[in-house]
């Protein structure tokens, strides 16, 4: 799919910039972040896709479909990026 729309997105609460790809559907078929509030930096080390983020959030609108309707988009993105990389640090120590 290509993609149409890019987004930076800073979300304040969470202390994150979110990078987000848009495809013609304006469906979500990128993101990544960064914790912090460095825009320079989230530009030029973050803004492009993390095929890992990407398909963990894909497989969480399949598994969580309720929680995802009962927030929006990006508190939902906000969730999962927290899971992914506890998950990933878990793994990590053990």
């Amino acid at each position: 799919m290509k993609t149409i729309k890019i987004e930076h997105t800073w979300c304040e609460s969470e202390d994150r910039w979110i990078y987000l790809e848009y495809n013609e559907q304006n469906k979500i078929c990128g993101m990544n972040f960064m914790q912090g509030d460095e825009y320079e930096v989230f530009k030029t080390q973050y803004a492009e896709n993390d095929k890992g983020l990407m398909e963990f959030y894909e497989t969480m609108l399949y598994t969580f479909p309720i929680e995802n309707k009962s927030v929006n988009t990006v508190d939902f993105i906000n969730k999962v990026m927290w899971a992914y990389c506890s998950a990933d640090q878990i793994r990590a120590k053990y």
